[in-house]
Parts: C-alpha cells; sequence; structure tokens
C-alpha cells in the first residue's frame, strides 16, 4: 500500500518537480520510493546520488528489469557506452517485452554509427509498442542518417499525427529537418516543442543550432559535421589524414612548380579546415549573443564561450593595428598571442566534464602568460612568439585527448 509520502512524492515527479518529490520520497525505505528517488536525482542531473541508490536498488532487487535499464541510462548520461550496452543487454535478457529497453539499445548502437543493426532493434521495440514517442523519434532519425527520407517522412508524419503536442516529438522532427538543410522547418518545430516544453534542452539546442546556421559559414560548417558524425571513427580518420597528405603534396608541387606565392593561401585554407571546427562554435555563440532571440537559448557556458571568443579577438586585432602603427615587435606577439589563446579559452567553456574545462582554460591561461610576460624572462620577442606558436601547435594534438 502506497505511503502519503509516496504518493505525492510519485505525483510530483510525474509533473517534472523533481526537487519537490525528493523531499516526500526520500522519507519512505521502500523500493519504489528508492527508484523514483533515484530518477528525480537522475533527471536533475545529479549523477552520483542517482547511481547510489541504482547500484543499492539493485543489491536488493537484483532481477528487476528496471533496474538494470535505470543503470543503462546512467551510464549512457555519462557516456559510458559500454556498460550502458551491458545493463541494456541485461534488461532484455530478464524481460524482453518492454519497447523502451531496445529503443536505449538502438539509441546506444546510434552511437557506434552502426545506423541499420540500430534501426533493427528500434524497429524491435515498435512491434511491442507501435506507438512508443521513444523508438519512433530514434527511429526517424536513423532513416535519415541512412538517407531514406521518404520513410523518414512517413515515420515524422506518423509521430507528429499521433503526438501533437509532445515537445520531444517536435524537437526530434526539428534535428531531422536541420539535417535535410529545411532550416525553416526546423525553427518552426523547435519553436512548436518550446513552446509545448520552455525547458526542453534538446529543443533549446536546436533551436539555438538552426538560428546560427542561418549564417552562410555555420551553414556549411553544420553539413560537413552531420556528414562526419555519420562516418566511423575509422573513416574520420581516413578522412582527415588524407585531407592532410593532399596538403602537403599540394605544397610541394606549388614549390616544385615555381609558384611558391600560392603556397600561403593553401596553408590558410589548410589551417580554416583543420581547426574552424574548433573555432564555429564559440564564433557562432558570439554571433548569437547579439540575436535579441537567440541569445536566450544560450547556456551561460555558451554565453561565455562566445564573449570570450569576441575580447580575444578584439585584443587580438587591436594589438596587430597598433604593431602596425607603432611597428614596436611587443604588440606582434600580442597579436599572436590572444589570436592563438582564441582555440582552448572558448572551447573550454563548452567541455562537458570539469576536468577537460579545468584543462582548457589552464591551458589558454598559460598560453596569455606566456605571451604577455614572457619578455620580462626571456627578453627575444621572436623566441617567446614560438614558445606560444608551440603551445598552440600542443593544444592542437592533446587537447581532444583530454576527458
Amino acid at each position: 500500500m502506497e505511503s502519503p509520502n509516496q504518493q505525492r512524492g510519485v505525483q510530483l515527479f510525474e509533473l517534472g518537480r523533481f526537487e519537490e518529490a525528493k523531499k516526500y520520497l526520500s522519507l519512505e525505505q521502500d523500493a519504489e520510493s528508492k527508484y523514483y528517488l533515484a530518477y528525480c536525482h537522475f533527471s536533475l542531473n545529479e549523477i552520483e546520488k542517482a547511481q547510489a541508490i541504482a547500484n543499492q536498488l539493485l543489491s536488493e532487487t537484483p532481477d528487476d528489469p528496471d533496474i538494470f535499464y535505470l543503470k543503462a541510462r546512467i551510464a549512457y548520461q555519462i557516456d559510458n557506452y559500454t556498460e550502458a550496452l551491458d545493463f541494456i543487454n541485461e534488461a532484455i535478457s530478464i524481460f524482453p517485452y518492454n519497447a523502451n529497453y531496445f529503443g536505449m539499445k538502438g539509441a546506444l548502437i546510434f552511437q557506434k554509427k552502426e545506423f541499420k543493426e540500430a534501426l533493427h532493434f528500434v524497429d524491435e521495440g515498435l512491434r511491442i509498442e507501435p506507438q512508443n514517442r521513444y523508438c519512433l523519434n530514434l527511429r526517424a532519425q536513423l532513416l535519415t542518417k541512412l538517407k531514406q527520407k521518404e520513410a523518414a517522412s512517413q515515420t515524422v508524419e506518423h509521430l507528429l499525427q499521433n503526438n501533437p503536442e509532445d515537445s520531444n516529438s517536435h524537437a526530434s522532427v526539428g534535428w531531422v529537418a536541420l539535417e535535410n538543410g529545411e532550416t525553416e522547418k526546423a525553427l518552426h518545430h523547435f519553436k512548436q516543442a518550446l513552446q509545448f516544453e520552455p525547458n526542453n534542452q534538446y529543443a533549446r539546442e536546436g533551436m539555438s543550432t538552426a538560428l546560427k546556421s542561418k549564417n552562410l559559414l555555420y551553414k556549411w560548417y553544420l553539413k560537413y559535421e552531420f556528414w562526419m558524425a555519420n562516418k566511423s571513427s575509422k573513416n574520420q580518420w581516413v578522412f582527415i589524414i588524407g585531407i592532410f597528405v593532399a596538403y602537403r603534396l599540394g605544397i610541394k608541387f606549388l614549390s616544385a612548380s615555381g609558384m611558391e606565392y600560392l603556397v600561403a593561401p593553401l596553408i590558410i585554407a589548410y589551417l580554416v579546415f583543420a581547426l574552424g571546427g574548433w573555432l564555429m562554435e564559440s564564433l557562432s555563440n558570439a554571433i548569437l549573443n547579439f540575436d535579441s532571440y537567440g541569445k536566450y537559448l544560450l547556456s551561460d557556458d555558451e554565453q561565455k564561450s562566445g564573449w570570450t571568443f569576441l575580447v580575444l579577438f578584439a585584443i587580438g586585432i587591436t594589438s596587430i593595428t597598433t604593431f602596425y602603427a607603432t611597428s614596436k615587435d611587443y604588440f606582434l606577439l600580442l597579436a599572436v598571442t590572444f589570436f592563438c589563446a582564441l582555440l582552448p579559452l572558448p572551447r573550454a567553456f563548452l567541455q562537458y566534464s570539469k576536468r577537460s574545462k579545468l584543462f582548457g582554460l589552464s591551458y589558454g591561461s598559460l598560453m596569455l602568460a606566456v605571451g604577455v610576460f614572457g619578455v620580462f624572462i626571456v627578453p627575444n620577442v621572436y623566441t617567446v612568439g614560438l614558445g606560444v606558436f608551440i603551445l598552440f601547435i600542443g593544444f592542437t594534438w592533446i587537447g581532444n585527448l583530454v576527458k
């Protein structure tokens, strides 16, 4: 029999009032109250607390598939896809009749870029529950990745017909439209999603991305991002290494042909390609900070990233202008330093883990310290500038390794 505390806690949970629900659920010690309490913590991104309760529940009821599903969702949230797959497989082996379990497995295989296999498990979920929103949302995305636009459109129509006021359904349709280059359609559905659920982060990210894509430069970058996202990790590296080899061969060919004047543009083009992805998000956040509506879609960290980019860029431009006006080499050093710092500092605010965020901020601060104050230790401006450039190159190698 439900206690009044448990009953009220579950009611508040279903209304999405997780903080209030926690107060009632934490007063009870039965398994169901603990289960909902774990989900409250999970929904509030209090992952460690959710994990502790889930572990306790698993030790008390080791054959409950819902606990394995919860553990899978927690592992998925912290990007531990291998562990999440183990948990969801265990849930399915215990009870192979829950559509959400198959949807979760499909989502995990989706992360591995194995789209056909992921679609198989999503369809298994839909055989169990044809109107399952989680599976239908995933199916629309997977069909888009597989370039089956007609089937994707049918799934989208089915999704909205059965869930016309569901925020996540409109958000999923928006992302599908965005990947197909239909920006206005995407904006419409993200707007609908946010009207039904203003705090839907998936829809907020979609809306801000769609607004950014109105910028021609970002639109082409987004096309490249979607294209690369559909490739396996192995194929991504093959493409990147291929571009580097083509760049090196291009330089040798131009030098041997007496067309050295084209080497500089080739180097600039290569750097734009190689580093554009590192800078584009921060640059677009900087632009969106000035949009009367778009700025409200940015998170605090995205706003900080945009403003940091603007400040560093402004100081860099001021420094290079001052160098040409005064011919003092120190201002050239400052320009190089602040332009190089555009890579680690704005990007740091966009990292998910505290470790990678702290690394980016520390590395960028070190770069600025060397460039601004290095001449007081090593009098040669060009030696200090070389030090800054070495730090810059070093970050391009190790920046993605720190998670």
